[in-house]
């Protein structure tokens, strides 16, 4: 089936916000583009983010070079010193996509850039973007609305989590029954969401590419907190050693060993070629959701460039496509190629996601309702179409019908319920699950059941 694009003020969008309203388990995947509206560019556009390390790693050469020629005229070096300063002096050239790859520690001055060009954009983040994206408030929507599963992002930012959504890999899968209908009739609270809690959902937003809250030792693997000290030294192109490793090498020095080596802190961001340092607790996650049978999967502002991407989109996509009526909605202003997705991706919305958001909203405002706010205990004498023209849309045929039954049901129950039996013969008739009763009022007390006594009490 061929992807069926969206354009603005398209027929389609209401279908499509149909489609997510009817919705029960969604699955969210995001890239830069649900985040530029804050400010934070993208990767691949002009004044994208590889533009600008690019840019700014060609200045700190042409500042190198310039420093180094001139100390070179200042004295005298053999052929081999000048031979080695000038391989110093020409590095291989990278490309803005190799500054978030392996590739960059292959040189000490692009490595240099990306620990300030990291730290940059760290500061900028926490300084200069005081308010989160429409498409950030959708997802927190979703969750406390108990129709997110989990939102998977490509983003470092953490903007997720100035809302109040939990990234910690370490809260797991969450509580699988937060989407049975017992649990959706209770409103959500603080405790309820709390480890273990029956609206406990774990990890909210996987965060595929790291994060820009922690640091992490090259060499031992611990984490650390990304704090303002270290974070000044990214921004001069020094990494900060590992207090970890530290402590290890004046441990064993005291003792009179040989010391260890001290390992270097870097951001806890995944370069392209890099494996995650908890692909494990994500694998967990992925295989948890998979199951839960999703109806529903957003793909919201990214390119689906990145192969790991992809596989996780086509997994998703054929959990989604294999239950009844699931759809894969695609939301973003690059149309995706139809060789690699045609059968996958239902839907192309070419909007920008804010106003994709903005539209939807205008079309299905009940979406933005809480579950605190709805009336899912209904009373029994109210019928389906007052339920119905009381949330503003007409009853249909369905609802009518139920309104019958129910009505009679509610007479017989009235008629039912006037004439109260006897007091004697429910003092004389001898219940049949006396044994089952007995049972359970031994098990409240912890003491073990009387076989003797459950012989006697129970009617032959």
């Amino acid at each position: 089936m061929s992807i069926i694009q969206v354009e603005k003020k398209d027929k389609q969008l209401q279908n499509i916000a149909n489609i997510v309203a009817s919705a029960k388990k969604a699955i969210v995947v995001t890239g830069a583009g649900i985040s530029t509206n804050c400010g934070i560019p993208d990767f691949r556009s002009q004044n994208g983010l590889y533009n600008l390390i690019k840019s700014q790693h060609d200045q700190t050469r042409s500042q190198a070079s310039s420093v180094r020629s001139s100390s070179r005229l200042l004295r005298s070096s053999s052929a081999s010193s000048r031979s080695q300063c000038d391989l110093t002096l020409s590095p291989r050239k990278l490309k803005g996509k190799d500054f978030f790859s392996s590739d960059v520690w292959n040189d000490p001055t692009s490595t240099s850039t990306f620990y300030s060009f990291i730290a940059s954009l760290r500061k900028k983040i926490r300084d200069e973007v005081e308010q989160v994206a429409a498409a950030h408030h959708f997802i927190k929507m979703l969750r406390d609305c108990r129709r997110l599963v989990r939102c998977y992002t490509q983003n470092i930012d953490g903007l997720e989590t100035r809302l109040g959504l939990c990234a910690d890999l370490h809260r797991g899968k969450g509580n699988r029954g937060r989407f049975a209908r017992k649990s959706m009739e209770m409103p959500r609270s603080r405790a309820s969401s709390l480890p273990g809690g029956i609206a406990d959902g774990g990890c909210e937003v996987v965060q595929l590419h790291g994060d820009l809250r922690s640091m992490r030792c090259e060499l031992c693997r611990t984490m650390c907190e990304f704090d303002q000290s270290r974070e000044s030294l990214l921004l001069n192109g020094t990494a900060p050693e590992c207090q970890f490793c530290q402590s290890q090498d004046r441990g064993r020095r005291n003792q009179g060993k040989r010391g260890t080596t001290i390992g270097s802190l870097r951001p806890n961001i995944v370069l392209y070629g890099e494996e995650h340092p908890s692909a494990d607790a994500i694998g967990a996650i992925t295989t948890h959701d998979l199951a839960l049978c999703p109806d529903m999967l957003l793909i919201l502002g990214t390119s689906l460039h990145v192969h790991g991407l992809k596989v996780l989109v086509r997994e998703f996509a054929k959990a989604v496509h294999s239950g009844a009526g699931g759809k894969v909605v695609f939301v973003n202003l690059t149309k995706p190629p139809e060789s690699v997705w045609k059968g996958i991706i239902d839907y192309w919305v070419a909007m920008d996601c804010d106003e994709w958001i903005n539209t939807l909203h205008h079309d299905r405002p009940d979406l933005w309702q809480i579950q605190s706010e709805l009336d899912f205990r209904v009373k029994k004498n109210q019928s389906p179409a007052t339920r119905a023209s009381k949330a503003g849309s007409p009853p249909t045929k369905a609802d009518r019908k139920g309104a019958s039954s129910e009505g009679k049901k509610n007479n017989l129950t009235r008629m039912t319920t006037t004439v109260a039996p006897p007091a004697a013969k429910i003092k004389q008739k001898r219940p049949r699950n006396t044994m089952v009763e007995i049972q359970i009022n031994h098990q409240k007390e912890n003491t073990r059941p009387v076989k003797q006594k459950l012989k006697l009490d129970t009617p032959r």
